[in-house]
């Protein structure tokens, strides 16, 4: 086999879809099958680790048994495609719907992935760069009148809404804190994960008028269009730096 065709059917054969002779893998003292599952083992081990620190309320709140499983069949089902392993755990709510039993007995878990995937989502895009067109807040003073309407104001690139039917911030802050006597998972609750450069990430839980101004805002609408009553938030949005900025609607 030409080396391309190799580590093909060799990264086949990790996921159990080719065997050790068909990697070109010699027997001798071992079958080139118990050759193989050692690199198996091996590669199972490495990316659960990495899903296990994408996904630490999920281990939690299932138990490290429960999760070694749901980790092993997220990684034969969703495989690897790169190298790079930063941005592998995508998917992960799609591999908990196929342990029903696990969502019965905690129905509120792919909403807690889901979550935990934005906390990685904002870590990654906490260093994107802002937009060359997009300018700073304080220019807001040189628009005329007319153009005041027209103003587009842009969110940092990390900022992730979330709106769940389960009280997922607290859910965080009771793991954090180790408290969860007031817990009540099942209050809805909606807010935002802000990453800063330095990768320290904040989940936000947000009071529902203020969400519906960040949700129009990440919708891109321009000032002109959003309702009054939830232009009168803005400085809350400011106040927790969520705006990077603003640019004109260009209609």
């Amino acid at each position: 086999m030409e080396l391309g065709q190799l580590q093909s059917q060799f990264a086949r054969a990790l996921h159990y879809k080719a065997n050790g002779e068909e990697c070109n893998i010699v027997s001798n003292h071992f079958t080139a099958d118990d050759r193989l599952q050692i690199y198996r083992n091996n590669f199972i081990i490495s990316l659960s680790e990495v899903l296990s620190a994408t996904y630490p309320m999920v281990e939690l709140l299932v138990g490290e048994e429960c999760f070694c499983q749901l980790a092993r069949h997220h990684i034969l089902h969703y495989p690897l495609t790169q190298g790079d392993v930063s941005d592998y755990g995508d998917y992960f709510t799609e591999t908990l719907e196929h342990f029903p039993t696990v969502i019965e007995a905690a129905p509120y878990l792919p909403e807690v992935a889901k979550f935990e995937w934005s906390m990685d989502t904002a870590f990654h895009r906490a260093g994107y760069p802002i937009d060359d067109n997009v300018h700073q807040v304080h220019a807001l003073a040189e628009l005329s009148p007319e153009q005041q309407g027209d103003v587009v104001f842009q969110l940092y690139p990390s900022v992730q809404l979330i709106s769940s039917s389960y009280a997922l911030f607290e859910l965080y802050n009771a793991i954090q804190n180790n408290c969860f006597d007031c817990l009540d998972i099942h209050s809805p609750q909606q807010g935002v994960i802000l990453a800063l450069p330095n990768g320290h990430r904040t989940p936000m839980a947000i009071e529902p008028e203020v969400f519906k101004l960040i949700d129009c805002i990440h919708q891109q609408m321009p000032l002109g269009l959003i309702p009054p009553n939830l232009l009168t938030h803005l400085n809350v949005l400011m106040e927790k730096a969520l705006i990077a900025g603003f640019t004109l609607d260009n209609k």
